[in-house]
Parts: structure tokens; C-alpha cells; sequence
């Protein structure tokens, strides 16, 4: 499942948004709360659903038909941080999602990059095997490692600008990139809480 990291100003009041769940005996509206619940103290997931429609039809005729269908976006955000992790779908998605939230919950919130310091606060909380690094230097060249040690990584990271890291952890492959998406080979629920808050709290803590 792929996250990007985002920022909001205030994640008391994303507990307004418990108020909004799918009511239905309303006409329903594009995009709502479908499922809001607390997994862990202080830790929230909330689910969003969405109103589409596949348009089908030829290039010589235009459109033909419209086809309903229903897209649902996971989020988890944390009370003791200021970091929240919308599920990455599509962009048109997630600008949605994100200003429909800052409406409903009269909050701000903006997406995030992910700097050296905290690749290093990752990859140290994850305990994983590093598979894969992404590395600019001060020119901008681009460079491309597998399966780096910890000693190199951290003279890497001390002297140029990391991209993505990729790295085995219990197993399953984890992906940190610097335009703060976070990526885990894994839907499991129980994994995803537990990989979610440890990526999360080792960010946090870097600030």
C-alpha cells in the first residue's frame, strides 16, 4: 500500500470528522466518511469513499456510456503528531480528500518532503536491510545502489541527497522516498499499524 506524508496544523480537530460518516438515507455527495475509528490510543484510521464514473465511448462518436463506480482512500493520522498519511491513489484523489478534510475539519494541510535527517531516524527505527538507495549528488547526477551496508549508507547520507531507500524489513519491502511518499509491500492491517506509527514516530521524533 503507498502513502504520501502529509502535514496538518492541528490533528486534534480531524476528530470532528467522526460526525461525518455516510448517511444512507441522504442523497449521497461525492465524497464522504465511510469508516472512522481509533485503532490504537491516539491513533486514528479513516476511511474515505469517493463517486466516479469510467466514461466509455470511440474516438469517432464521443462519450457513450458512463459507468458508476466507488474508490475508497485509507488515512491515518496521530494526536501527538502533526503528520497524517493519505493513501495514494490518484493526485485528483488526494487533492479531494485533502481539501475536503480541511473544509470538514477547518484544518491546513500540505504535503510533506522527507530530508536526509529523517531518512536516518527511519531507517535506524526500522532495523531493515537496505536493498536499494537513490542518491543525488551536488551536481544532480543520479546514483543507484543495491544492497548497501549501514557504513556506507551513513557516509552517503552525510554527504549527498537521498531519493528513495528501499529495505527488507520482517520480510516484507519498505520504500521511503524524498517527495514524502511511503511505500510497504503489505495491506495487512495489524502490519500496517504497526509499520504506520513506527515510520511516523521515528519522523516525528527527528524534529
Amino acid at each position: 500500500m503507498n502513502f504520501t506524508l502529509f502535514e496538518v496544523d492541528n490533528p486534534k480537530r480531524l476528530k470532528k470528522l467522526s460526525v461525518n460518516k455516510v448517511n444512507f438515507f441522504k442523497k449521497h455527495e461525492d465524497i464522504e466518511l465511510f469508516h472512522f475509528n481509533e485503532i490504537e490510543k491516539d491513533m486514528f484510521h479513516i476511511v474515505y469513499h469517493i463517486k466516479d464514473e469510467y466514461q466509455v465511448g470511440t474516438k469517432r462518436v464521443g462519450n457513450q456510456m458512463n459507468l458508476p463506480f466507488t474508490q475508497f482512500i485509507n488515512c491515518f493520522f496521530f494526536l501527538e503528531s502533526n503528520y497524517f498519511l493519505l493513501e495514494e491513489v490518484l493526485e485528483e484523489y488526494q487533492k479531494d480528500v485533502s481539501e475536503h478534510i480541511q473544509q470538514k475539519a477547518n484544518v491546513s494541510i500540505q504535503r510533506m518532503a522527507i530530508d536526509n535527517n529523517q531518512f536516518l531516524c527511519v531507517y535506524t527505527s526500522l532495523a531493515g536491510f537496505i536493498k536499494k538507495l537513490e542518491y543525488k549528488n551536488a551536481d544532480e547526477d543520479d546514483f543507484y545502489l543495491d544492497s548497501v551496508s549501514e557504513e556506507k549508507f551513513k557516509n552517503i547520507i552525510n554527504e549527498h541527497t537521498l531519493d528513495r531507500l528501499t529495505m527488507s524489513v520482517d520480510g516484507q519491502f519498505v520504500s521511503i522516498y524524498g517527495n514524502g511518499r511511503i511505500s510497504v509491500d503489505n495491506s495487512d492491517e495489524n502490519y500496517l499499524i504497526k509499520f504506520t506509527r513506527k515510520v511516523i514516530n521515528a519522523i516525528n521524533d527527528c524534529n
